[in-house]
């Protein structure tokens, strides 16, 4: 009785663990909404002009979520664009340790200059790193590169009261979008 009940329980968590898995990865009118606000408020900046019309292709996430104190993680879920159209749903974690204290609530979109880094990112498990950040509501300043391997990272800040210079490492994980996935 022991063993089947310790059993039934890992297998339960292993459901839920993978349940996002099983689902099938849909573009709603409602994710669209939400993605081009969020491209709107990238393409208003001048500065990113040259990375709109240099890269192949990007990935946008319209809203992620990170906290940490000391140690923290970070989680969003975004849309790779090849061209104007979605090509897959991508999700990201990011774990870091340093001086870090509070959350904040951001926006980040990556640029591929190359179909080779582009290549690289949809094999999956893609990782990049660094950066180093204050927030204080929705103000603040974020520090992100230039072209680096052929990808480049860029945030905008939208809430939170976060103080943060810590070293970490962020996961992407391509999932493809099927034909006829659109709602």
């Amino acid at each position: 009785m022991k063993y089947l009940l310790r059993y039934l329980l890992l297998s339960a968590l292993f459901l839920v663990a993978t349940a996002c898995v099983w689902q099938p990865i849909t573009y709603s009118a409602k994710t669209a909404a939400a993605v081009e606000k969020a491209v709107a408020e990238f393409r208003a900046e001048p500065s990113l002009d040259t990375f709109f019309e240099e890269a192949v292709a990007y990935v946008i996430f319209p809203s992620s979520l990170r906290a940490g104190t000391g140690f923290g993680g970070a989680l969003g879920s975004g849309w790779l664009f090849e061209g104007d159209l979605p090509s897959g749903r991508v999700a990201m974690f990011e774990l870091f340790a340093g001086a870090n204290l509070g959350a904040q609530s951001y926006r980040s979109i990556l640029f591929f200059r190359s179909d080779k880094s582009l290549k690289k990112f949809k094999k999956g498990r893609f990782e990049f790193s660094g950066q180093a950040n204050a927030a204080l509501m929705n103000k603040g300043a974020a520090i992100t590169p230039s072209f680096n391997q052929d990808v480049a990272m860029f945030t905008q800040l939208r809430g939170g009261l976060l103080i943060e210079a810590s070293v970490g490492t962020q996961r992407y994980d391509y999932f493809p979008l099927g034909k006829g996935r659109y709602e």
